[in-house]
């Protein structure tokens, strides 16, 4: 049993040494200024994610998959122009606000307009692209025929979440209006799957979708008098963080060199380009098995990087998170100090108790994304700490983990039996003697069931850090979902390799159990009782204990 602990603890020594590791190689390196842009890649043709360098493709930061769209066309002609070295940041719609204005990125490149609530946290430069307002029906839909906002009366109708289009569903005439959806392409999949019967999007995106998706149905409304939407949210500028004068006059010289054009004609590219446009994927082919091989045929790959971040990311949180566990649980278990002891040590007593139970409570009371964004955003915004997402990951499963350990850790030691605790005090041993050779080695296996739930727990709740771009299973998924706009396919793949690493884990730790429970089972037996004449036992020695059974 202590061999066992003393592999655990060395396992949980290598797994801190490999975070910290991770967390150094955050940095820059070289002398040339890199501009980290953020966008969703998701959002074609603005922006989306493909597997290859094809067609003038950036590599994503702390990926092995590639950027393009007019985004990043446009990035990498400002990004030349000015003199900068330009890094692709994948993030998630709702990340890219707070991730400019806490200094996480330089700028965003992502189809947002500026409004003047946004300009209450970031700046933005000029516009490098007018988007008009579009609709998207289904062809042979109820609403095909429509030519204007007030044609769409009565539709069950949505948009993306955080975006003008949403709140402009509000002037169609007795709207359905449905929950705000995370990016465009889940918008596109809710129409064709008849969730909703229309969407509210700008002019390329409307194109784009029209030009992949043979299916669906435009509608210009930008003429349309009886939609009303302020000039202001016709701009579609690059946010900056708020007084970076100098970056966004750089962007605006870099902008001013682009002519109106040039940047037609990178959006035609872009939305050319789309990996929908082809030709070489049939768009009537709905087999779930052709789908899904080409799916694992394109992807197959980052799934499997996806799926070894994830397994690292849970097995390392899980064992630094166990350290931390059995450490706070260790100490909330200290026995209180006498009445007659100094009151200085009853004060620190006091203060250490409330700091672990406040600990505890707050990291088991709060949900794991928002904890991952305070400490993502917050560690730049507050300590100008530039947190690596893995590092950042590591961090937010390992503490939760060791919040939720803590208790089982206590309840572990409490459920074992106090004379064994009182019997090692009259032996004149200490509270860490006792606990390091007399409890801690029975808690271990006592508490062995819930590190094998923490572990798979964390498995599956690894996921949410798609929020601060760390590029695990659930993170390469939707990259994949986005580009094809299967997302049943991709997310019943990813599924199927959960359930294979979860299952796996759970027959690893039986294993284990089995293992520390040893062979058989043993009774102790009085054997000079049952001694013969000769004063001779069954075990052929004189007198003793002797084990029965295995």
């Amino acid at each position: 049993m202590k061999e066992t602990i003393r592999k655990i603890a060395a396992l949980s020594a290598a797994a801190v040494l490999l975070a910290g590791t991770l967390a150094g190689c955050s940095g820059n390196s070289g002398s040339r200024k890199v501009l980290r842009v953020g966008m969703e890649c998701s959002y074609a043709p603005y922006n989306w994610s493909q597997a290859t360098s094809a067609n003038g493709a950036v590599k994503i930061s702390n990926s092995n998959e590639y950027a393009n769209g007019y985004d990043v066309m446009m990035a990498k002609k400002i990004a030349d122009t000015i003199g900068y070295k330009l890094e692709i940041v994948k993030t998630k719609w709702d990340g890219l606000a707070p991730g400019v204005a806490s200094g996480k990125l330089d700028a965003v490149i992502a189809g947002m307009s500026a409004t003047a609530d946004r300009k209450k946290t970031v700046d933005f430069t000029n516009n490098y692209y007018k988007a008009t307002i579009f609709a998207l029906v289904k062809q042979g839909g109820k609403y095909e025929k429509a030519k204007s906002i007030r044609d769409l009366k009565g539709a069950v109708c949505t948009s993306q979440q955080s975006t003008i289009w949403y709140d402009l569903l509000k002037q169609i005439p007795g709207a359905r209006i449905q929950p705000a959806l995370a990016d465009v392409t889940s918008m596109i999949v809710s129409l064709q799957s008849g969730k909703c019967e229309a969407l509210l999007t700008d002019k390329p995106t409307a194109l784009a979708a029209v030009y992949a998706n043979k299916g669906l149905v435009k509608i210009d409304l930008g003429s349309d008098r009886n939609l009303k939407v302020p000039e202001e949210q016709m701009d579609i500028g690059i946010a900056v963080k708020k007084g970076n004068a100098e970056l966004e006059d750089s962007i605006n010289r870099a902008l001013a060199q682009i002519s109106e054009k040039d940047r037609a004609k990178i959006m035609d590219e872009a939305i050319q380009d789309q990996p929908l446009s082809n030709g070489t994927i049939p768009q009537n082919n709905d087999s779930f098995f052709y789908w899904a091989g080409t799916l694992l045929h394109e992807y197959g790959s980052l799934f499997l990087q996806g799926a070894l971040i994830t397994l690292l990311l849970a097995l390392v949180g899980t064992l630094i998170g166990c350290v931390i566990g059995l450490l706070v649980g260790v100490l909330r278990t200290i026995p209180k100090p006498q009445k007659k002891t100094n009151l200085l040590l009853k004060m620190l007593y006091g203060i250490l108790q409330f700091l672990l139970a406040a600990y505890i409570e707050v990291f088991r009371g709060t949900p794991m994304m928002v904890q991952a964004m305070v400490l993502y955003y917050g560690s730049m915004s507050l300590l100008h700490f530039d947190m690596s997402p893995m590092f950042a990951g590591f961090f937010v499963v390992s503490i939760n983990t060791g919040a939720y350990m803590a208790e089982s850790v206590r309840g572990g030691i409490e459920s074992i039996d106090a004379g064994q605790t009182e019997a090692a005090e009259a032996l004149g041993m200490t509270h860490w003697q006792t606990m390091a050779s007399v409890v801690m080695p029975q808690t271990f296996r006592v508490i062995l069931p819930q590190i094998g739930n923490n572990l798979i727990i964390n498995i599956k709740d690894t996921s949410v850090l798609n929020v601060i771009s760390v590029t695990e299973l659930y993170y390469e998924a939707n990259s994949a979902a986005g580009v094809y706009y299967r997302y049943f396919e991709a997310f019943f793949l990813i599924c199927v390799i959960y359930f294979i690493m979860t299952f796996t884990c759970s027959r690893l730790l039986r294993w284990m159990e089995r293992k520390i429970d040893g062979s058989g089972f043993y009774t102790l037996v009085d054997l000079d009782a049952m001694a013969d004449p000769a004063g001779r036992n069954p075990s052929g020695s004189k007198g003793g204990m002797h084990k029965w059974g295995k």
